[in-house]
Formats: structure tokens, C-alpha cells, sequence
């Protein structure tokens, strides 16, 4: 009876009972095999590659427990002694296998978990990359410059054993690291940031700029989402009767606030701006001064807010509003042109259908009439049918008035007709005359001094009124003047004072004009006129030294509260590196705060890259170094990429510098009581390379630095946290790309394109993302370990899943399609995969079963006799078949061929890309039939899945024999069995869940501890 293979063995041997019977000893055994094994295993002609005469002397069991395990894996499943040599005898062949495995027993509990040889190694080049990545926050793919990894231990690139560094690898690790430096930009408060593009040299002017425009972008993209946009109710009144119910009914700004539904900030603003003196301004007072002059609550009714205050405060907010478009953001009366020039006009419009009069009103602002003269040049007025000019009609309608009155027999509304003509007269009257009474003007022009109402009678059937107006130049007080004019049918303002939302006119480059701008400005920036002028507000405390009084904005203060504590320090900063980079000449005190924060960042990326705090003289030869640097003219950027490129050729950096116990400890102890427990930063680094093939972030370093790390609990907790996070992605790409064989399957080039011109370069990335993204949720979402190979779901696009036959799948975006129904699910019906294990021409059941039986199973094969004759090409299925099952008929060949073809036959229905397919090329039926040594049938992709889920414990055991050996960055070694015992163990209690393998193994002895010797150096072989 064929017991379990090697993995199987090792896992279920342990924990069993010491056979209570002595072992024979290896005097006894060695006849035995000397008498069947050395003439093929020991001669000239050493088959197998395996020489079992040269352990004559010494089996060196410790030395050579895997080829061990093989010879004991091989008798006791009767491939060994082949069939043609003289077998061992029952009595033989219990012999050798009960000292084989007394013997490998032994050794696994003599040293059980012992954390194993130590090599001191470098960072693969996926680590490096990955580390960069976190360390940058980009990728650059810098490692592909470097030298190749190689494979070891349980065939992955994290073996210390294999990852040596040549004297020519060091130029490449200098080169990398003044790329990484050239793409940096270090600042005093901001520190360092990596870019896309090279940097390169900067000077002071370039640093004030990036201070500069970073505030001023961070400024308006942190305000944008929280500012009213163009076109939202702002809700003035509602601020300002929130104001009035502060002052009289004492209730917080904040809980008025949140009762009405406001932003507490807008609502803190608009009550400083109602209440404080400053800044001034007259066109401001328009609003805080009706405010001020509210009434206070009725005393009969003290916590009502009377009708007056609603109606006055729904009066200020028209006026408020009437300064800007409402219907077009930013082009409202305060954006209209100011400065008179003496030649443009600046015409009164008005609708008048429906009435008899209009009212030309002229304010002189409340600021005295010297110089406030307008000329009305021209009033045209459009009737229902036509129109007239104003003055024309004016003359024309007296003169016939006057006809009207004198003729005789004199008509019967004479009165009515002469009431008419003497108003129309008066009217007449204003027109041609100037205030100033030397001035001579043209008849039809109308002079008025400010303040004044004009009331003009219209024509009748009077739709609309234009008058062109502009200021009197001649005026000799014209530099005097600032006025405002304006056409209403209602009742007029106040002309003594400011009349909101007309513009007001004064002449260009004089002192009234700046004197009036001034106060404008100041209500302008109170209430900008549109969304981006709100969000210029903002930007502007980057040169504000406190809050600014516009009412939409946010103070530093105000936009921190709403943000947060990360974007106040993000603030912090970057006004720091505004008030070093900003000044010309650096005082002796603002260079030191310069040259420390510089160092401080300095010390900051080295202390993340090297994986743990940097000690005290550490620091202060990178101060140093900087400072050095200085004194050879660097500026301080530069001096500090040098020290970045210091870092990052460190040893610290490039080695996995955890696995160095320290000289104080090390004792070279040789028994299991020697362990060193790594710190919790080694500790913290050995999990993170493990899961993420990178640095530790934050919260791991965190747990790190106050020695949670090392309770098992704790890394039991950050271990499965950190699976979670899209960083566990490297275990897709790494662990289980190395492990089956598709890391980079992107670049496989072994498919004749000819042939299958369907296998393009996307098609083959996309296979490649299957894979990646199926190993990604398997880990991140803690799934079911068999789900790799029994699993009822893959990771398809639309155009794998065309490719599959698979339908009802659209879009770019990868997403769980369950695929069982389409003869595919888990591993097994990855194009990867199948394209990978395939001829280029054809399929090929050899390598299909080889990469089941030994990749994804475990098992160990012998290599391939010497001369074997290749099969034919072009064999069509049923004829492949044939070739192989004649192939199987020479005894060397059957001793592997009959465990792996039938593995390989089951996957017969898929072509030699990956597609399902019911018929070969020739039409012919696939025979997708297997059937093992020990009688065991299975069909097709069904059949197989079948066999697996059956025989499920071989896979796991595997499985967790590989993500050790990852783990640990090493050969598993007999001292491991117990581990992987008590992994199976955890796996079984849960669910077979892949989280409870990583916890096993991170809380393992294994790996929090070292052992207590120097380890080996990983050289250039």
C-alpha cells in the first residue's frame, strides 16, 4: 500500500507515539542497500542524480533529510526498487523504512522549532521596488536595472542563500538611488516629496514659488467642496437674522447653527462682519448699519422675533443682492467699469409700459455734490409701436398743446390741456440749462447736480426708457466728483446716500476715485460676486498675517476645524515652508530652524527606510553629512538628496539588516535554548517583507515602537489587518506567482502566434490579472485555501471573458464572474496557467500533469532517464494520448509518467491556450479520462476538482509548506514538522481559512526568534 507522500509524511508523522521498539541502526541497514540500491545509486552511471554509496560511511542524516524523505517516499510507494531489479525482501524493506524514519523522527524533535540558518541577504528586486514605492508613494521600477533574482529554499527569491551582491550591483544601487533623489523636492515644512518628473536643481526663487503656488492650490482645492457655488441660495438674511437672535436671545452662534441648518464658520463670519468697526467702509455700512439699527425683541413678547426685523432684514438682503447678476456670476454692477473717462456714456435704463412717469435719480453717495454734475446727452423711449426721442416728442407735444389751447372756439378740456402743457414745459425747462450758470449747454441736454430726482412725464404707450448719461468733464470740480444715477417708476432712494446697486462714476486717476474704490474694494471682498473670487478669498491668508472679513471663507483656523487634524498639520507645514522660503535673506535664526528641518526629514526617511529608529550617532553623522555638504556650496535641497542617496545605499536599506543579532548578544549557543527573539522592530520589518514585501507602515510601527508587537496577540491582530490592505498584493504577485509558476507569464512568449494570432499581448495581461486579482481577494478577503483549486469563481474583464465563452461580462474592470457552469473556477481553469503548461503548438498532458503533481501537489519527481526520444509534432489529442501511453511502457518512464498523465489527460479539454473545447481540431472526440496507480478514475475538469476536494489535506499541507518557506525566506527543515502540524491544525479548526496559516506562522517560534549565531553572508557564488 503506497503510504503518503513526503509532505503528507511530514505533517502527520509528527506528535505520533515513539515506536516502542528500537530502530535498527545504520550498521544494519547499510548492507541491505548496498546490495539493491548502490549499482544504480552509487556507480559510475548514478541515476537520479542521486549517490547513496557516497553516505556509506556517514548517512548524515542532518545533512541529507531531503534525499532521505525521497528514499523512504520511493520504497514505501513501490517505485523503488524499479520493477526490473531484484525487490527487497518484506523484511528489507520494513527495515530501512523503520530507521529512516525513526531517524528523520529524531532529528525533527531533537531541534523542534528551531528558527534555522540565518543569511544575511539584500532586498529582492520586488522588495526594493515595493519599498521605494512606500517609501515614495510612487513607482518608479527601479530594480529592473538590477541584477536577476535567483530561486532557493522552497524555490522562491527571498532565500538568503541565493541573494547575493556582486561589486558590480553596487554602481546600480548608486544609480537608482540618484534617480529616486533627481525626483524629489524637500522643503522645511512640507518635507519630502517624490514626483513623476525629475526635479532636478532649484534655486531660492523656485523654492518661494513651490511654497507659494502649493499653498495657494491646497487653499482652494481643501475650500472648494465647502464654499456656496454659483448660483446657491447663500441664505443671507438667514445669517444675518441668526446675528440678531445671537445678540438678543444670547443663543450660540454654534447651536444656531446647527438649529437653521448654516455653517457655523460663514455664520462666525457674518457676525464679526455685522458687529466690529473694521474695516471701513460706506458701501459695507449698507448692510451692518440697518443691521445695527434692528429693533430689539418686543418686551410682551422677549423670545419672538418681531414682523419689523423680518421685513428689515428681507430689505437689507435685496439691497445686498442687487449689487450682483444673479443670472450671470461675475458680471454684476461691481464689476462694471467706474472710472468715467468724459466720453463713454453710461446710460439709465428703465421698463416704464404701464406707467405715465419715470424718475431719473441722481445720489451724490453721501459724500457732498462738489463735482457731481451728469449730463444726460440723449433720452430715446420705445413705444409699443416704434419709438421716439425723448426731447423731440417733448417740443413736438408742447407745440401742439399750445395749438390746442389757443384755438377757438378754445376746446372743452381746455383746463386739462393747459394743466398738461405747463408741466410739460416745465419739464421743458430743466433741459438745456447747467447748474453752473455761466456754462452754456446744448438744448436738449439735461445738466442735474447730484442729489437730485428728476421725474420726466412719458408719451403714452411708453415701454421702455434709455437715457445716455455721462459726467460733466468741464466741471471745474470734476476731480471732486462721485456719483450715481439711475432710472426707476418706483418710488426713488434716498438720494443723499448710497443707492444700492447702482454704479457709481467718478473720473479716472483722481483722489475721490481711490478713495471710493478703497471702500468698494472693501465690500467686494466681503461679498465676492462669484464662486472663484470666494475661493481667491481663501487662497489669500497664504499672505493674510490674520483671518480675513469676507463672509463665504474660512479662516486657517476655520478650514482646520472642518478638515480635520491631518489637513491642520498639512496647513502647518506648508506655512512653514512659505515663512523660510519666502524672505530674501535668512536671519541667523530662521537658518537654523531651516537647516533643522531639513535634517529632521533627513533623519525621518531614513529611519522609515532603514525599518527602525535611528540611533543617536546615526543622526548626527547624517547631520553632519548635510552639513558638509552646506559648507561645499550645496543648497539645501541638494544637500539633502545626498543624504537620501546615503540612505538608500546603506546596508541598513539594502539588506534585510533584522536577521544581524548585535555582538553583545550573539553567543554562537548551539542548542534549541540559544534562540534570540528579534525586537519588535526586526519583528515588525520580517512581517511586513512577508506580506508585503515592504517596509512597515504607520500603525505596524507604531506597535513596533511601544513593544506590543511582540505579544502574540498583538502581531496575530496586525497580521491579519495588514492582509487586508491592497499591499497584500504582493502575496499574489510574489508568493504564489513564484510558487505556480505565472509571475511572469506577461512576457511568455511560448505560443505560436501563427497558429493562435488570438494570444496578443493584452490577452496575455489580462490572463496575467486573473491570476493576480483570484490570489489578491484570496488573501485580502480571507478565503478558503482549497478555493485555489475547488473554487467556483475567477476574475474575468470582458475581453477574458469573450475569449472564455463566458457571457453577460462588460467593461474593462475585473470582476468575480462564477464560472463553474463554464467548465472553469479556481486555478485549474486559468488561461495562464493552461498556456504555461502547454507546447506552443499543442497541448501537452506531460507538463500539465508535472506542474499538478509537483508545483501544486508537492510531490517529488526523479528527473526525465537520459535520451528519452521526443514525441512527435503536430500529435493530434487521441494520437498524443497513444504516444504517451507507448511511452509509458518503458519502466524509467512509468515510474514518473504514471503518476503524472493522468492529471494531465483531465485537462485535455482545454487547448493549448485555454479555451474550452468539446472536439480536437480534427473534429475528433477529447478523451479527458484519468486514472491513477491505485486504480482512482476521474473525468475532465470535474473530475478532477472531485479528486482534489477528496483528497484536500495533500493540498493544504503543501500550501503551507510553501507560505513558510516564504514566511521564513528558507528550506522548511525537519525541526519545522511540529509547525506544520499545529498549521494544519489551525487550518482544519477554521474553516480552512488562509488567515489562520499566516497567524500560525507569525506567532510561531520560528518567526519572532532567531538563531543565536552569526549567519551566513550571501556572496557572489
Amino acid at each position: 500500500m503506497r503510504r503518503p507522500p513526503l509532505f503528507s509524511f511530514l505533517i502527520f508523522s509528527l506528535g505520533l507515539p515513539a515506536v516502542a521498539t528500537a530502530a535498527p541502526d545504520w550498521k544494519s541497514i547499510e548492507p541491505m542497500l548496498a546490495a539493491k540500491c548502490y549499482s544504480c545509486h552509487g556507480g559510475e552511471d548514478i541515476k537520479g542524480e542521486v549517490d547513496m554509496n557516497a553516505l556509506a560511511a556517514d548517512p548524515k542524516i542532518d545533512e541529507q533529510f531531503e534525499l532521505w524523505h525521497r528514499v523512504l517516499d520511493t520504497i514505501e510507494s513501490g517505485e523503488m526498487p524499479p520493477r526490473k531489479a531484484e525487490p527487497l525482501t518484506e523484511t528489507e524493506e520494513s527495515s530501512i523504512t523503520a530507521w529512516v524514519t525513526h531517524e528523520l523522527d529524531a532529528l525533527a524533535q531533537t531541534n523542534s522549532g528551531d528558527p534555522g540558518p540565518v543569511t544575511m541577504r539584500r532586498l529582492t528586486n520586488a522588495e526594493y521596488d515595493r519599498s521605494i514605492r512606500d517609501l515614495t508613494g510612487r513607482d518608479y521600477g527601479l530594480a529592473k536595472e538590477f541584477q536577476t533574482d535567483g530561486g532557493g529554499g522552497e524555490g522562491f527569491s527571498n532565500t538568503g542563500d541565493v541573494l547575493f551582491l556582486s561589486p558590480a550591483a553596487l554602481d546600480k544601487y548608486f544609480n537608482a538611488a540618484r534617480q529616486l533623489a533627481d525626483h524629489a523636492t524637500i522643503m522645511p515644512g512640507t518635507g519630502m516629496v517624490f514626483h513623476d518628473h525629475r526635479i532636478g536643481l532649484r534655486g531660492p526663487e523656485q523654492l518661494k514659488a513651490h511654497a507659494e503656488q502649493g499653498l495657494y492650490v491646497w487653499y482652494q482645492q481643501k475650500a472648494a467642496p465647502h464654499l456656496p457655488a454659483d448660483f446657491d441660495d447663500m441664505r443671507e438674511g438667514d445669517y444675518l437674522l441668526a446675528c440678531w437672535k445671537h445678540q438678543h436671545f444670547q443663543t450660540p452662534l454654534d447651536v444656531l447653527a446647527k438649529e437653521t441648518g448654516l455653517k457655523l464658520p460663514f455664520l462666525q463670519n457674518w457676525w464679526n462682519l455685522v458687529t466690529k468697526p473694521e474695516p471701513k467702509s460706506r458701501f459695507l455700512d449698507l448692510v451692518r448699519v440697518p443691521w445695527r439699527e434692528l429693533p430689539a425683541p418686543d418686551a410682551a413678547k422677549p423670545k419672538e422675533v418681531p414682523a419689523t426685523v423680518n421685513s428689515r432684514i428681507a430689505q437689507i438682503e435685496a439691497d445686498l443682492l442687487s449689487w450682483n447678476n444673479p443670472k450671470k456670476p461675475g458680471s454684476g454692477v461691481q464689476r462694471q467699469q467706474q472710472d468715467s473717462d468724459g466720453i463713454r456714456p453710461y446710460p439709465m435704463n428703465a421698463e416704464v409700459k404701464g406707467k405715465n412717469q419715470v424718475h431719473l435719480c441722481f445720489g451724490d453717495i453721501g459724500d457732498g455734490n462738489a463735482g457731481d454734475i451728469a449730463l444726460v446727452t440723449k433720452i430715446d423711449v420705445k413705444l409699443e409701436k416704434g419709438g421716439v426721442n425723448y426731447f423731440n416728442w417733448l417740443e413736438k407735444t408742447i407745440g401742439e398743446l399750445k395749438t390746442q389751447t389757443a384755438a377757438n372756439p378754445a376746446p372743452a378740456n381746455l383746463d386739462e390741456l393747459k394743466k398738461r402743457l405747463a408741466s410739460l414745459e416745465t419739464t421743458r425747462g430743466l433741459f438745456g440749462k447747467h447748474p453752473k450758470p455761466d456754462r452754456k449747454i446744448e438744448p436738449q441736454v439735461l445738466a442735474v447736480a447730484a442729489p437730485k430726482v428728476v421725474t420726466l412725464p412719458l408719451p403714452p404707450g411708453a415701454v421702455s426708457l434709455r437715457a445716455e448719461t455721462k459726467l460733466d468733464y468741464e466741471n471745474p470740480e470734476v476731480d471732486q466728483a462721485t456719483i450715481q444715477w439711475t432710472a426707476t417708476t418706483g418710488t426713488p432712494r434716498d438720494v443723499t446716500k448710497i443707492i444700492p446697486g447702482v454704479l457709481t462714476i467718478w473720473k479716472i486717476q483722481t483722489e475721490a476715485a481711490r478713495r471710493t474704490m478703497g471702500e468698494f474694494h472693501v465690500f467686494r471682498v466681503a461679498f465676492p460676486d462669484m464662486f472663484e473670487r470666494r475661493l481667491e478669498e481663501v487662497a489669500r491668508n497664504l499672505y493674510r498675517g490674520s483671518p480675513g472679513y469676507t463672509v463665504y471663507y474660512f479662516s486657517d483656523d476655520q478650514l482646520g476645524q472642518v478638515l480635520g487634524e491631518k489637513d491642520k498639520a498639512t496647513l502647518a507645514a506648508m506655512k512653514k515652508d512659505w515663512r523660510l522660503a519666502a524672505p530674501k535673506q535668512l536671519n541667523d535664526q530662521l537658518k537654523g530652524e531651516f537647516d533643522g528641518a531639513m535634517i529632521w526629514h533627513l533623519h525621518q526617511f531614513a529611519s522609515r527606510a532603514w525599518r527602525r529608529p535611528l540611533a543617536e550617532t546615526e543622526k548626527q553623522t547624517l547631520a553632519a553629512f548635510y552639513h558638509d555638504r552646506i559648507k561645499q556650496g550645496l543648497d539645501r535641497e541638494s544637500a539633502v538628496r545626498e543624504g537620501m542617496v546615503r540612505v538608500l545605499v546603506s546596508p541598513h536599506f539594502i539588506f534585510k539588516a533584522e536577521t544581524l543579532p548585535s555582538p553583545e548578544t550573539l553567543t554562537n549557543a548551539p542548542n534549541s535554548g540559544g534562540d534570540l527573539p528579534l525586537s519588535s522592530w526586526e519583528l515588525a520589518s520580517r512581517l511586513s517583507y512577508f506580506l508585503w514585501s515592504s517596509i512597515p507602515d504607520w500603525e505596524l510601527r507604531k506597535a513596533a515602537e511601544d513593544g506590543s508587537l511582540r505579544k502574540p496577540e498583538v502581531l496575530a491582530a496586525q497580521a491579519k489587518r495588514m492582509m487586508k490592505d491592497p499591499r497584500a498584493g504582493a502575496l499574489a504577485e510574489e508568493f504564489a506567482g513564484q510558487w505556480l509558476k505565472f509571475s511572469t507569464f506577461e512576457e511568455h512568449d511560448g505560443v505560436d502566434t501563427m497558429k493562435y494570432p488570438e494570444m496578443t499581448p493584452e490577452l496575455r495581461a489580462d490572463m496575467k490579472r486573473e491570476v493576480v486579482e483570484f490570489f489578491g481577494r484570496l488573501f485580502r478577503e480571507d478565503r478558503r485555501i482549497m478555493d485555489i483549486v475547488t473554487g467556483e469563481t475567477s476574475f474575468l474583464n470582458e475581453r477574458l471573458a469573450k475569449f472564455y465563452g463566458i457571457p453577460n461580462v462588460t467593461g474593462p474592470e475585473f470582476r468575480e464572474v462564477k464560472v463553474a457552469d463554464h467548465h472553469r473556477g479556481g486555478l485549474l481553469g486559468m488561461g495562464a496557467i493552461l498556456t504555461k503548461t502547454s507546447r506552443p503548438n499543442r497541448t501537452s498532458p506531460v507538463v500539465r500533469g508535472e506542474f499538478l503533481y509537483a508545483v501544486v501537489l508537492g510531490h517529488s519527481s526523479p528527473p526525465p532517464p537520459p535520451n528519452v526520444p521526443e514525441l512527435e509534432k503536430g500529435l493530434k489529442p487521441a494520437s498524443l494520448r497513444e504516444a504517451l501511453m507507448k511511452h509509458r511502457e518503458d519502466q524509467a518512464c512509468a515510474v514518473c509518467h504514471d503518476r503524472i498523465d493522468p492529471l494531465g489527460f483531465a485537462l485535455e479539454s482545454f487547448d493549448p491556450i485555454g479555451r474550452f473545447r468539446a472536439a480536437d481540431e480534427a473534429g475528433g472526440v477529447i478523451d479527458d479520462t484519468g486514472e491513477l496507480r491505485d486504480g482512482t478514475k476521474f473525468k475532465g475538469m470535474a473530475g478532477l476538482r472531485d479528486y482534489l476536494a477528496k483528497n484536500n489535506g495533500q493540498f493544504t499541507n503543501h500550501f503551507s509548506r510553501k507560505l513558510l518557506g516564504y514566511a521564513l525566506g528558507r528550506s522548511v527543515l525537519p525541526s519545522d514538522k511540529e509547525l506544520l502540524a499545529e498549521i494544519t491544525k489551525a487550518i482544519e479548526s477554521n474553516d480552512g481559512k488562509v488567515s489562520a496559516a499566516v497567524t500560525k506562522i507569525v506567532t510561531s517560534r520560528q518567526f519572532m526568534n532567531r538563531r543565536n549565531e552569526a549567519p551566513a553572508l550571501a556572496v557572489n557564488p
